[in-house]
């Protein structure tokens, strides 16, 4: 009966040691994923961070009076940077009845109305800009906090909603008046692309479209692999910065979208693999899991867009939770997309 009780016993023992086992092999990653995202402690955090302002470009120059349109924009040209008012641009009057033009259009004028009514302010968007600087700051300590800046170039639909030029980042803030906006439907602006123009991505967007490119390398990508990585880079930073926000508002995915990723992505890699398009430099290919779509060829209507760019996403994050030793900035600066992915072990079911 001894013998039993101690066989028991061991047993028990056994088990909890196997259960031990298997609880680190199957969230471990998950483990090691929070550790990363939360490595910067609140008093890290507090320190990094700035009060962040957002200037508002657009409410400075319809605030002129476009009678002295010339005066005007001489006297607060100290206070924008040069590829907003250019040195004397004001001593020319062809330029200074054009940008009349533009302000007394009843289009843009509806426009500005638009703007001002939905964002009289932007405190709240400035917290959390400033909250992911300080998660910035405290990965790349060495770099400058831009200036930011808010324009309105009139639903330029072929510039970026944000960029960033030298120490500036510039947000069109007339392209995030919501998915429904009467004027994006009207400029015939599909609603795959209308559904990012929410005012929950204008933070996220100033650190995935603008303040990562500070940091990625400037080698441009040359096969559809190296697509993948360098916007799975991209995505893993904006995740960073933004560490309680959820994945599928990370890569501007409804949650729906979202949910048919996880569930597909291996189904996709496979055909990128038994297509042999890994190493394709096709244009068309690279576009095809990286562009901006509705969905991604030749899956269903069911699927998202940027396949590629959610895969790269995941292929970086198994590559970060098994070299914890590899800073962020390494990452963003390693240039060997094969090394990435062999190191990364990314299997997807």
């Amino acid at each position: 009966m001894k013998k039993k009780k101690l066989f028991i016993i061991a047993a028990c023992a056994l088990l909890a040691i196997v259960a031990g086992i298997l609880i680190w092999h199957f969230c471990g990653h998950k483990s090691s994923d929070n550790q990363r995202k939360f490595e910067v402690s609140n008093k890290d955090l507090r320190t990094a961070a700035k009060d962040i302002h957002i200037n508002r470009y657009e409410v400075a120059l319809f605030s002129l009076d476009t009678a002295n349109l010339a005066e005007g924009l001489e006297r607060i040209a100290p206070n924008y940077p040069e590829i907003l008012i250019a040195p004397g641009v004001w001593k020319d009057p062809q330029m200074v009845y054009q940008l009349k033009a533009y302000m007394t259009d009843p289009t843009i004028s509806q426009l500005y109305k638009d703007v001002i009514r939905l964002y009289p302010n932007l405190d709240d968007v400035e917290q959390e800009v400033s909250k992911a600087m300080g998660y910035y700051q405290t990965y790349f300590p060495d770099d400058s906090i831009p200036t930011f800046y808010t324009i309105m170039p009139g639903m330029d639909t072929e510039m970026p909603t944000v960029y960033g030029y030298g120490n500036d980042v510039f947000i069109n803030i007339d392209m995030y008046l919501g998915c429904k906006y009467k004027f994006y439907s009207q400029i015939g602006m599909p609603l795959f692309v209308s559904q990012l123009c929410e005012k929950k991505y204008i933070a996220l967007d100033c650190f995935s479209k603008a303040m990562a490119y500070r940091q990625l390398s400037q080698k441009t990508p040359i096969t559809l692999l190296d697509y993948i990585i360098y916007e799975g880079k991209r995505i893993y930073f904006t995740e960073l910065m933004f560490p309680e926000t959820p994945e599928n508002d990370i890569i501007s995915y409804t949650e729906e979208k979202y949910q048919w990723a996880v569930e597909n992505q291996g189904q996709v890699w496979r055909y990128i693999i038994e297509k042999d398009l890994l190493f394709s430099k096709q244009s068309e290919t690279i576009r095809q899991f990286i562009g901006e779509t509705p969905f991604t060829k030749p899956f269903t209507n069911a699927s998202p867009g940027r396949m590629g760019s959610f895969i790269g996403w995941k292929i970086v994050q198994a590559y970060m939770e098994r070299n914890p030793k590899v800073s962020v900035s390494e990452l963003m600066k390693e240039t060997d997309s094969q090394k990435i992915l062999n190191k990364s072990a990314y299997k997807p079911r």
